[in-house]
């Protein structure tokens, strides 16, 4: 009987200390990322601005990104380098951005803004 009595406690303690760490391993899983600017992979681009309110943001975001996308054809040789039909080119993933963190600032807010398209990284290096 004392023997039944110590294997029950043993599973018993076993099972719990079993549940606890199952418990810990998810918070620490559902632990906020952090986010971080550039390419999270070659279809979605993320940049980081800071503006006086939202609206601000989201367009200063979308002009950032237009520059970003200028500087790299330029280094890449591209003769497709007009803003203005960058512009155009780009205007479904731009239009269709989202502001994935924000941050209230004194004076301002901080957004980062991210685009996501088919072939992204590639459709930035045009040449």
């Amino acid at each position: 009987m004392k023997k039944t009595i110590s294997l029950c406690i043993a599973v018993f303690l076993s099972c719990s200390t079993s549940q606890q760490n199952t418990s810990h391993d998810t918070a620490k899983a559902q632990a906020p990322t952090t986010v971080k600017e550039g390419w999270l992979d070659n279809d979605t681009y993320t940049v980081r601005v800071m503006a006086e309110n939202l609206e601000k943001a989201k367009d200063k975001a979308q002009y950032q990104i237009l520059k970003d996308i200028v500087n790299v054809r330029m280094l890449n040789n591209s003769r497709y380098t007009d803003i203005t039909k960058i512009q155009l080119e780009f205007e479904k993933p731009l239009k269709n951005g989202v502001v994935i963190k924000q941050q209230d600032l004194s004076g301002g807010i901080e957004i980062w803004y991210q685009i996501r398209d088919d072939g992204l990284k590639e459709k930035f290096k045009r040449k």
